[in-house]
């Protein structure tokens, strides 16, 4: 009997002998007495359960979340910041490990009661739900130690929060904290989420924007399809580019889209994390390219990937005119934490070429 079924047997037969717990097929009731040893042998099962469909995507996820918390920790040690939060889901996972990666598997112990059923039935549900969250969950812990780690490599001392409430006038307010996606919702205009200031006195503002949403950045609201998230995309267990902008001063933070009047500001860096069939599927890298295009970034768009894994298709970018407007460079990342710094070095070298 594997250990997560055996959990989930003394799951049931806690169940059985309190004498109170009611369990049917529609309901479940728990006294208010039992409810932490009740919940706390679920969670004991889908920690397990979790753990046997998992393998070894467990162990990377224990030493990327340990990686990206140090990475964190000693950004934050350096900023009068008291934390910078990512999606709920996330943070989970970082204070949580086997818990967070195993998220579904709390349901699928719930109907296991309920509706009785069987270990085969339970595991199969659990590779087809638990392993894809999972593997979402960490490539979006992934990007994050990356995307961040490139800023931390640019040694922010300060940051600031960006009050957008007037979407025209945006200011920077003092904070504590910083939540990796927010900004007041709108339809039409996307705004940093936060403004740092290095070390070295030079000063940024940073956005983290679901990568999808940045091929409609140039269309007019009402044009094919609208952004879903309203700018709005906190809490959201998605794929993502990092934009960073250079300003002038704190004072002056732009405006970085307005759908309506069809305006884009070009970042001073677009960084995006690829996988190597989001390179080669013609669909994938088409929208890639659409993004490409709508950002048309002041340096060399940054495709971190993991290994050597993966190419675009013949004739990518290949186009006269867009071709000596942008261009695409490659770094394979890994987990070198060098090679985030080398791309936060980009920004001292000069801006492109808009031939």
């Amino acid at each position: 009997m594997a250990g997560w079924q055996k959990e989930f047997v003394g799951l049931k037969e806690f169940v059985k002998v309190s004498g109170d717990i009611r369990v049917t097929g529609e309901s479940l009731s728990v006294p208010g007495n039992r409810k932490d040893e009740f919940y706390g042998l679920v969670e004991e099962t889908q920690r397990a359960l979790g753990a046997q469909v998992l393998g070894e995507l467990l162990g990377q996820g224990r030493a990327l979340a340990g990686k990206f918390s140090r990475m964190r920790q000693q950004m934050l040690a350096g900023t009068k910041l008291k934390e910078l939060r990512l999606a709920s889901s996330i943070e989970n996972l970082l204070e949580d490990p086997e818990t967070g990666m195993a998220k579904p598997a709390f349901w699928i112990v719930l109907d296991g009661l309920q509706k009785d059923l069987s270990f085969g039935e339970m595991e199969e549900r659990a590779g087809r739900e638990v392993v894809p969250f999972c593997r979402d969950l960490l490539r979006s812990l992934y990007e994050s130690w990356m995307y961040y780690g490139i800023v931390a490599a640019l040694k922010p001392a300060r940051f600031y929060g960006v009050d957008s409430s007037d979407t025209d006038n945006m200011k920077a307010v003092e904070t504590d904290s910083i939540t990796v996606g927010s900004q007041t919702a709108s339809r039409e205009k996307r705004m940093p989420e936060a403004v740092f200031v290095t070390e070295d006195g030079r000063v940024f503002a940073m956005k983290s924007e679901i990568a999808e949403e940045l091929e409609f950045y140039r269309q007019r609201p009402g044009r094919g399809r609208n952004f879903f998230a309203g700018g709005q995309a906190a809490d959201r267990v998605a794929h993502r580019a990092l934009l960073l902008y250079r300003l002038e001063t704190v004072e002056k933070i732009p405006l970085l889209a307005d759908r309506d009047k069809r305006f884009f500001l070009p970042p001073d860096l677009m960084c995006e994390f690829l996988l190597p069939e989001e390179m080669e599927r013609p669909v994938s890298a088409a929208g890639f390219e659409k993004r490409v295009r709508a950002v048309y970034p002041r340096r060399p768009i940054q495709v971190l990937t993991w290994d050597e894994s993966g190419d675009f298709p013949a004739g990518f970018l290949k186009d006269g005119a867009a071709a000596c407007q942008v261009f695409v460079e490659r770094t394979v990342v890994g987990m070198d934490e060098g090679k985030l710094g080398e791309i936060a070095g980009i920004l001292g070298e000069a801006v492109l070429d808009k031939c």
